[in-house]
Order: structure tokens, then sequence, then C-alpha cells
């Protein structure tokens, strides 16, 4: 069992990543003196793993809990849903001795995370992530929040979990897409921070070959470089922003298509693409380093193709993500891998690259 600590704050929690993690004695520990909990799950995940988890929480001293069970993905990530989480969670009597149990992928863990976070202005969460993306990024480092119709995650708060769970065993049940989706968030982890899990990522193709001990180092050094930056900027005031690598496009991609045509992973994949080309265009990736990172990009595997269409809402979308400041966006660069460099740029002139890139390589073109 990996354990990563993660010191935000007053109070640290800790991650634990490996088979068998969710009856790990620290479920026990972080359950204790709590009244009463709620989990927050979707229909599929608790016909998956319901019984385990269920088995797991009454063993830690939590006895019948009250389960709410909201849409899958994206649809998880809406005023409605927030708002039913809430009532039943008011309905439960929840107070703030209480726990709200995340179970599931990312958007659900954004959502409950959020809906914790704001009822009786804040109650303990903990993160049971079920899929690599989730155990690798939205678990980590208290962002939650829910998407309007004007982008994503325009609504939301730091809500810190008191203990994040990833148990191994959830990823046998993944389909092929849902593991590569967290390839590229461990992908661009390697890219920021670590040559070591750069060059995992590209000597196993992109984890297809690696083993569960190579799987779960590589989840914990993911975690690890989220974990030190989050505890030197919890709130995006400077260092945190370099986790957006890809996301400027990534989120556009997604808000443009209704976040229905790409897993989150999949347009961080084309986000990181794009900021290669972009880097190089303006003349700071040198075009070795431009080529390794779209090779490492390539070796994660296939991705839903883009389509012209989706250019001019791709720059409106870019025109309003949540990292503008007045007119410009604070994208992130890379003058080659670990070497990654915040630049302020023109928001106009950042969505009309980003539409005409979507554009050309919709076509085919370079």
């Amino acid at each position: 069992m990996r354990r990563v600590r993660v010191a935000v704050g007053p109070n640290p929690y800790a991650v634990l990543i490996g088979r068998g993690a969710l009856s790990h004695l620290e479920l026990g520990r972080s359950l204790k003196g709590v009244s009463s909990g709620i989990i927050v799950s979707s229909r599929e995940v608790m016909r998956l793993h319901g019984a385990a988890l269920l088995t797991a929480v009454t063993k830690a001293g939590l006895d019948r809990p009250r389960i709410v069970l909201l849409r899958d993905r994206e649809g998880a990530k809406t005023v409605l849903e927030w708002e039913r989480t809430l009532r039943a969670m008011a309905k439960a009597r929840l107070d703030r001795s209480s726990v709200v149990i995340a179970f599931g992928g990312g958007s659900l863990g954004d959502a409950a995370g959020f809906a914790a976070a704001t009822y009786m202005r804040g109650v303990r969460f903990i993160q049971i992530p079920t899929t690599l993306l989730a155990m690798v990024d939205s678990s980590v480092g208290g962002k939650t929040g829910i998407n309007i119709k004007e982008g994503k995650n325009l609504v939301g708060s730091f809500h810190q979990p008191s203990l994040v769970l990833a148990d191994l065993r959830f990823l046998r049940t993944l389909p092929a897409r849902e593991l590569q989706s967290g390839v590229y968030e461990i992908l661009k982890c390697g890219l920021l921070r670590s040559s070591g899990l750069l060059g995992l990522v590209e000597r196993t193709t992109g984890l297809r070959r690696a083993t569960e001990v190579e799987l779960a180092e590589a989840i914990a050094e993911a975690v690890r470089i989220k974990a030190r930056i989050v505890e030197r900027d919890e709130r995006e005031a400077g260092e945190r922003v370099l986790l957006n690598l890809g996301h400027t496009l990534g989120h556009a991609l997604e808000a443009a298509t209704s976040y229905g045509r790409f897993t989150h992973g999949e347009a961080v994949g084309y986000g990181m693409d794009f900021v290669a080309d972009l880097g190089q265009r303006l003349g700071l990736t040198p075009e070795s380093a431009a080529r390794r990172i779209r090779n490492a990009i390539r070796a994660v595997g296939p991705r839903t193709p883009l389509r012209a269409g989706m250019a001019a809402g791709v720059r409106r979308a870019v025109m309003s993500d949540k990292k503008r400041g007045g007119a410009g966006i604070r994208e992130i660069l890379l003058a080659g891998p670990q070497s990654p460099v915040v630049r302020r740029m023109e928001a106009r002139a950042l969505a009309a690259e980003a539409g005409e890139w979507v554009r050309r390589k919709s076509t085919g073109r370079p």
C-alpha cells in the first residue's frame, strides 16, 4: 500500500493507493466520531462495487448511510443535481459531524465535494475514486464544483477531503477508453515535474504494458506531484496554475461538444498537443521537445477525432475560461519536458489560435 500525505491547511490527509485500499484501517479512523453519513454515487458504480463499499463502511462503523445516486459523468455536475443532493442531505438530517462519501469517477467526486462544501458551510467528505482519472486528478487537491452552460467548473469551492482511498481493484471493471483517459493526466504530471514518470509512460506504451506495481507507482507519483504543488498553493494564486497544462483547449473542447463527445483525459490530451504546437510556433518549444511531447501523447492511444465544426464553439469557450483575468489568459506552455512556462496571452488571440488549430487538425493538416 502506497501512502501520500497531503499537508494542506490545518487538516492534512492521506491518499492510500493499492489493491485493498477500501478495507484499510484508515477508513475506520476517519469515520471515528461521525454521527451519520451519506454516500453519493451513480447507479452503475453501485451496481459494480456497492456491496464492497457498504461492507467496508459498515465494518468501519458507519451504519446504514443514505445513498444518493447522481447521473453519470458531467451529468452529475449540474445545478439541479447539486440541489437534489443538498435536499437529500437535509432529509437525512446530516449535521456538522456527518460525512459525505464520494464514490465514483471524477465528475461525481466534484459534485459530491461541492455539496459537502456548501451544506452547512462545509462538512467532512471522503473521496473513494473508482476511475484512474479520478485517482490521479480530481480526488486530490480540494477542487470541487459544477458546470453551467457558460463553462466548465465556473461554480465551485476549495474543500479538501479528509481521506482518499484509491483501490486498484476498481480499475478491473473500467473499459480501455476510461483507463486511457486517466493516463493523459498521469502524462501531464510527467511533463510538468517527473522525467521518471514520463519515461515510464513512454516505455510501457502509455502504461498499457505496465505491471500492477508500475501502475501503482505511476498513480502515487502523479499524486505526489499534485500534492506538493497544492501544499504550496492551495487556491491557485501561483504555482497551482501549472496543473492546468492542456486544460484551456481541453475544457473548451468539452464545453463545445456539450460534454458528450470526449472524456476529460482525451480533451486534455488534445490540449497538450495544442500546447506543443503553439509553443513551437512561438519559438519557446524546440522542435525536438515538441516531437517528444507529441509522441508521448500518441503512445497513450487513439482518441475520438476532432471535427472542423467544433472550432467556433472552442473559440467561444476559451473566452469564458476560468483562468481568464481581464483580457488575458494564463496559458501553460512547455519549453520542454519538466520545463513549464506560464505565459499570459491575450484571450481573443488564444481563442483564435485554439479554434484554428482544431479546424486544421480535424482536416489532417499539420
